[in-house]
């Protein structure tokens, strides 16, 4: 009898043993999933539909552009392996392991599509002058048929592209090729121009990226698995899942456990009132990190005249916002060079902030103080959302009533284009080339919240800084186009706002500070299992 019992224990434990040997291997096998979290929802997966970097932030991780964009200036391969610039020439030679979800390879004829697609009358959207510096096109970038089109494939891994008027490459690479996302030609061809903003091929989407689309709930969710034949190395996950959740959640999420990483400029960052805490939580990483991007206050000039404007940036008590809202967790902003920008103006500082001057040029100004204004903000950004209120006071000091409209990010875009408006919260990812601001008071381009309409910043820092190339001749020209800004502004330059961010102590060779400039490269984050 003991003998048996014996023996039926020695069965027993055998059996456990397997069992957690097998628990063990299966665990060990188990997929594993990265959850990242930003704030406010995406708009679209068409990648030349939108100046959304929440929509950017989906688009980088399917969609491959020819290379990406470092915060130090550098620039750094993705499609393309090398490049070069001769003159108004410049030429990419493509990965040639580069390959579409599908096993398709990825050549330079969908590069000369996807600008053709671009350029294509047909379609109306708001990165079209991406394509306007190229031949063959008008100066918004529609193709002009009677003229050969400056976008050309040489071999099946190197493309050309001519453009109509010298600029320093820094510039193309930091402005046109950092949200330059390339699509498949072979399955989007035979679809009408008219039509290929409203094809079913959005709704699951085929790109060459480290992530492949696998299903989405708008405003929810969109999940991906990862690209194992990625040409620049396959991601440590298994599966990758963009979340939109709410700022106030993003700590205890990332507690305990259900996100990951926070997406970071200015789309996903960590409360300052949650900081410390943050800070204190074993299981995290946590990092403030200085960004080029900056948050600034849009004034419509048609209503909205000049001396008032200049009243306003003088009204508004920038330290209140950094001090009170950030934490000291950033940096006023003279214009839209930090700093330590290498072109950044000295001569801006100190701000100006002189209350008694700003309300007395109002009043001197005859600007109507009996009618109430309106002030847009989006929401998703909580320092962004918290500073209007703040803004309404300082603007209350001189005489001039607003009303806060807060709507969702796209609605806000939206209407600031349409000049919807009278004051508008916006920010910008900034970019280590001093001309970035340059297209947002150009007339006519998408991003001229202003409505300016005054050529003469466009004709100073995309002309004449565009006629140079070096760094000492470039200087004193963006020197005076900053000076320029301060004198008409189109804009009031609020704060740059370091990311707080975290994430799981598992993941690392994560790099913050390029996140502004598109450039997450989740194929190099290392993941421990």
């Amino acid at each position: 009898m003991k003998k048996s019992f014996g023996k039926v224990v020695s069965i027993l434990l055998a059996a456990m043993l397997l069992l957690a040997a097998g628990i063990v291997g299966a665990a060990a096998d188990a997929p594993v999933t990265v959850t990242m979290a930003m704030t406010a929802p995406w708009e679209t997966f068409i990648p030349f539909n939108t100046t959304n970097g929440n929509t950017d932030a989906v688009l980088e991780l399917m969609f491959d552009k020819m290379i990406v964009v470092c915060a130090d200036g550098n620039h750094e391969p993705r499609l393309a392996d090398s490049w070069e610039q001769d003159g108004l020439v410049l030429t990419f030679h493509l990965n040639e392991n580069a390959a579409w979800h599908d096993g398709t390879p990825l050549t330079a004829d969908d590069v000369v599509f996807t600008c053709e697609l671009m350029a294509d009358p047909a379609i109306n959207h708001p990165r079209r002058s991406k394509v306007g510096f190229f031949v063959g096109t008008d100066k918004s970038g529609i193709r002009l048929p009677e003229e050969e089109f400056g976008v050309k494939a040489l071999d099946e891994h190197t493309v050309q592209f001519t453009m109509k008027e010298p600029a320093p490459l820094s510039y193309m690479m930091a402005m046109t090729f950092r949200d330059f996302y390339v699509l498949p030609k072979h399955l989007l061809e035979d679809i009408p121009a008219e039509q290929v903003m409203t094809h079913e091929f959005w709704q699951h989407p085929i790109g060459s990226g480290p992530c492949v689309f696998e299903s989405s709930i708008a405003g929810e969710r969109v999940e991906f698995t990862a690209n194992k034949n990625y040409h620049l190395g396959a991601p440590q996950f298994d599966r990758f899942v963009v979340r939109v959740v709410a700022a106030s959640n993003l700590l205890s999420g990332l507690m305990s456990g259900e996100i990951d990483i926070v997406a970071g400029a200015g789309l996903g960052n960590i409360p300052s009132n949650d900081w410390d805490m943050a800070q204190m939580q074993d299981n995290l990483v946590t990092e403030s990190v200085k960004s080029l991007g900056y948050q600034y206050l849009a004034m419509n000039v048609n209503n909205v005249p000049k001396e008032v404007r200049q009243a306003v940036n003088m009204a508004i008590n920038r330290n209140v916002l950094v001090n009170n809202l950030m934490r000291g967790e950033g940096e006023a902003a003279a214009g839209p060079l930090r700093e330590n920008h290498p072109y950044f103006n000295p001569e801006l500082l100190p701000i100006p902030y002189d209350v008694e001057k700003a309300a007395q040029m109002v009043k001197d100004s005859g600007f109507d103080t009996s009618r109430t204004y309106v002030l847009r903000v989006s929401k998703g950004n909580e320092v962004r959302e918290k500073s209007a209120p703040l803004i309404q006071q300082d603007l209350a000091k001189i005489g001039i009533k607003v009303e806060i409209m807060t709507t969702d990010h796209p609605t806000h875009l939206a209407e600031c284009r349409k000049g919807n408006y009278d004051f508008a919260l916006i920010g910008s990812g900034g970019s280590p080339d001093p001309a970035e601001s340059c297209i947002n008071v150009r007339p006519g381009h998408v991003n001229n919240f202003s409505q300016n309409q005054d050529n003469s910043l466009y004709e100073k820092g995309m002309i004449e800084g565009f006629a140079v190339n070096s760094y000492e001749e470039r200087l004193p020209i963006y020197q005076e186009y900053q000076m320029m800004l301060r004198d008409q502004v189109p804009f009031s330059w609020l704060y740059f706002q370091n990311d707080l961010v975290a994430y799981n102590k598992r993941i690392s060779n994560v790099h913050f500070e390029n996140f502004s400039l598109l450039n997450r490269a989740v194929w190099e984050w290392e993941i421990a299992k």
